[in-house]
């Protein structure tokens, strides 16, 4: 199935957020990702508040999806439609799994104690 725009984000958002953002804010998945990085109102588009609160400055050849793309390793979107699909695809995906030193859940920071 060919994700849509729409989609991708989503998809993106999710995964950028840790799966923290699950539902969109004024309608939009990137207003909340900007809102959960702790923009209160969008500089430009929220794409570009998105992107300044990752401390990218500038678009990337006139574009701000390119720029975020290369904020996470993302070069080229060869085998993708566009920028969006690259992003949504190779974004890490979440990481469920235990520590290695096997006292916390993925991204939790609380010291697991074991009886």
């Amino acid at each position: 199935m060919a994700l849509t725009l729409a989609v991708a984000q989503q998809e993106y958002v999710f995964k950028a957020s840790g799966g923290a953002v699950t539902t969109p804010v004024y309608g939009s998945w990137l207003a909340a990702y900007a809102t959960y990085l702790g923009a209160t109102e969008p500089h430009g588009t929220w794409l570009q508040t998105i992107c300044e609160q990752l401390g990218i400055t500038a678009p990337l050849n006139g574009s701000w999806i390119q720029a975020l793309c290369f904020y996470y390793g993302i070069t080229d979107t060869i085998g993708y439609a566009n920028w969006w699909l690259a992003l949504a695809d190779q974004v890490t995906p979440l990481n469920d799994v235990w520590s290695t030193n096997g006292d916390t859940w993925a991204a939790e920071t609380e010291i697991w104690q074991f009886a």
